[in-house]
């Protein structure tokens, strides 16, 4: 028999050992496959290569996705070699040379991981016309997907991995080489450097999360807050720098400080299994103490960053409709020829019929500066500010903002608008001049001014001065240019329209368009929401994993522990219990304070930005914990099958 004979027969014999090995690369391999698909479908392509960010984009998100996949088999490769170095050394006590233990372990690996490759790319061939239907899903397109089986997803996707394979696989002969007989009997015993417990790091590990926590949570636009006085980027890398220190802190030191003292309670130390739980439960802590610090950040960095494209995509819809509050909005060509042929592409899809068109004169208004005392809306250079009627403003108005009243004026009374993103409070405006002058030929009229930040008309890009019509009438002021406003039915699909009404302007005009902006806004977030879907995906599978490898590990080194605990009389049942408590911790830790951590972040994130992330946070907290619950339940599982055996 052949050492390759021998490889295939320890493969056939062992799978259900090799198992999850095998499932772990065959999940990386199919979620890999599938985004390589992803970028080569022509549907997806075409929309992708629209724009040269989203190309990025989708080219960097690969790479993420590729290296986090390669780290994810080399620690799985790593767990199942550590596991198999006893095994490794009997076949050196039975007498074969380090060089034919190496081969037979290439060999194996190298079987393991060709067919978790075939695997991969069939599972990941079926699903991927699933994930093309739901990219376009969320990018709000309603184009159908079709099966697309793409040999250029398969070659590259087949080279890569068995490049991978084959470099796990030589691992084998770096063991062998460079451990003694005796390494590879006892390395299972080995376990990271255990700190001890400590009051004074316990206290300061909260200090640190809670300065974290407080200084995040600070108002954003308050003069005296630490974001004001120190800038944004400084105070988020000092938010980072506190709460990675509190949080390793905090796993090393305050977590076993608390397990000591709950060991020590003599109300709860003899009570069923708890002396031999709390024991372990610490001993398991302080040994993995550095693996549950950085998958706890990790899982923070995964989740926030996986609810902040959430609320790019949840909200789409209203940053488009901020940035363009009609369907259409453009300034009126001067040839008449071309302005009716707009007009008439408005009105030439009967699904979009046009539900509301108001064309509005603008017009030049001189201000008087008096004492300095100049809105700040309008940074004053000796310019003419620019104006509308009441009538248009409040037409305009009633469409725009149909749930308000709109404003009245009192004789000798005007209005400014200005936009939103302006932010000014209500402190910043009572400081604003409540009269302004403004000058017509030789005349000098003064108003009373009333201030607001709904405007009516974006092409503008400025502050506007609303004027009562007897004012614009008297002075016989015309107009400098004409904005013409126009609403069709489900603005959103209207993209037909849109491409009519944008060839017939000339290069110096532009429209603005609701439809393409929205358009745009949904493929750019539908794809980042995607991108963060898969790689957290990924991440999120390979932090459980981890958990469950380790703690796989430990079961192998406790099993002379439980051995002895059956044999003074305690029962399945209670030994389980015990193992399900001491897991449930182990995988609560990373849980409880990555989703701590990341929506502390995104509730900065959501004021910083002024948009509600309560729907993307509670998706993201869901499916990470749902994650979480499936890998818990296989690590309690696995561990007991390891200690005690399956139950008969």
């Amino acid at each position: 028999m052949t050492l390759f004979d021998l490889a295939k027969k320890n493969v056939k014999h062992n799978f259900i050992h090799y198992f999850l090995y095998f499932a772990s690369m065959s999940f990386s391999i199919m979620i890999y496959y599938m985004f390589v698909v992803l970028s080569k479908d022509p549907t997806i392509a075409h929309r992708i290569n629209r724009s040269d960010k989203l190309s990025v984009v989708f080219s960097a998100a690969s790479i993420i996705l590729l290296a986090f996949i390669a780290i994810f088999i080399l620690f799985s490769n790593n767990f199942f070699m550590r596991k198999r170095k006893k095994e490794i050394g009997l076949y050196s006590l039975l007498g074969l040379r380090k060089g034919q233990i190496g081969r037979m372990l290439f060999y194996e690996n190298f079987i393991m991981g060709i067919g978790a490759l075939i695997v991969g790319i069939i599972l990941g061939s079926f699903l991927s016309k699933l994930f093309v239907a739901i990219l376009l899903n969320m990018m709000d397109d309603r184009v159908l997907s079709t099966f697309v089986f793409s040999w250029d997803a398969v070659i590259n996707t087949s080279i890569i991995f068995v490049l991978i394979t084959f470099f796990t696989s030589l691992l084998g002969f770096q063991i062998i080489y460079q451990h003694s007989l005796l390494d590879l009997f006892y390395s299972e015993r080995k376990r990271e450097k255990a700190l001890k417990p400590s009051l004074l790091l316990s206290i300061l590990s909260l200090s640190l999360i809670g300065l974290g926590y407080f200084i995040a949570l600070q108002p954003l636009k308050t003069e005296n807050s630490i974001w004001a006085r120190i800038g944004l980027g400084y105070t988020a890398v000092l938010i980072l720098f506190l709460t990675i220190l509190g949080t390793a802190l905090f796993i090393a030191f305050f977590l076993p400080y608390l397990l000591k003292k709950v060991r020590i309670a003599k109300h709860s130390f003899y009570r069923g299994m708890n002396l031999i739980t709390n024991s372990q439960l610490s001993s398991r802590i302080l040994s993995n103490t550095k693996t549950l610090s950085i998958i706890a950040i990790l899982s923070a960095i995964t989740l926030s960053a996986i609810g902040a494209m959430g609320s790019l995509y949840y909200n789409a819809n209203q940053t488009a409709k901020n940035e363009i509050i009609t369907a259409f909005e453009y300034t009126k060509p001067e040839d008449d020829g071309i302005a009716q042929k707009i007009i008439t592409a408005a009105h030439s899809d009967r699904a979009h019929p046009v539900t509301f068109q108001q064309e509005t004169p603008v017009y030049e208004v001189h201000p008087i500066e008096t004492n300095k005392k100049v809105p700040s809306v309008f940074p004053f250079d000796g310019e003419n500010y620019l104006a509308i009627s009441q009538t248009d403003y409040t037409r305009l108005y009633k469409e725009i903002y149909p749930k308000n009243t709109p404003p009245t004026f009192k004789p000798g009374e005007a209005l400014i608008a200005y936009p939103s993103y302006f932010n000014l409070d209500h402190k910043t405006l009572s400081r604003e001049p409540k009269n302004l002058n403004f000058k017509w030929n030789d005349k000098i009229v003064g108003f009373t001014i009333h201030y607001n930040n709904q405007i009516v008309i974006q092409s503008l890009y400025s502050a506007t001065v609303v004027l009562p019509d007897k004012a614009i009438a008297q002075f016989s002021i015309k107009p400098i240019k004409k904005v013409v406003s126009i609403n069709v039915r489900d603005a959103k699909t209207a993209e037909t329209i849109s491409e009519r009404m944008d060839k017939l302007f000339p290069e110096r005009d532009s429209l603005l368009s609701y439809p393409a902006v929205y358009r745009t806004m949904m493929n750019t977030s539908g794809v980042l929401m995607f991108i963060g879907m898969f790689i957290g995906l990924v991440f999120l599978a390979a932090t459980g994993s981890i958990i469950y490898f380790k703690q796989l590990t430990e079961a192998y080194n406790d099993r002379e522990t439980y051995e002895v605990l059956k044999k003074i009389g305690v029962t399945r049942k209670e030994i389980r219990f015990s193992i399900a408590r001491q897991i449930l911790v182990i995988f609560l830790i990373p849980l409880v304070l990555g989703i701590a951590h990341s929506s502390v972040a995104l509730l900065c994130l959501a004021k910083l930005l002024e948009v509600d992330l309560t729907f993307p946070v509670l998706i993201s907290t869901v499916s990470y914990t749902i994650m979480y619950i499936i890998y818990y339940l296989l690590t309690v599982n696995s561990y007991t099958n390891i200690v005690i055996g399956k139950n008969k």
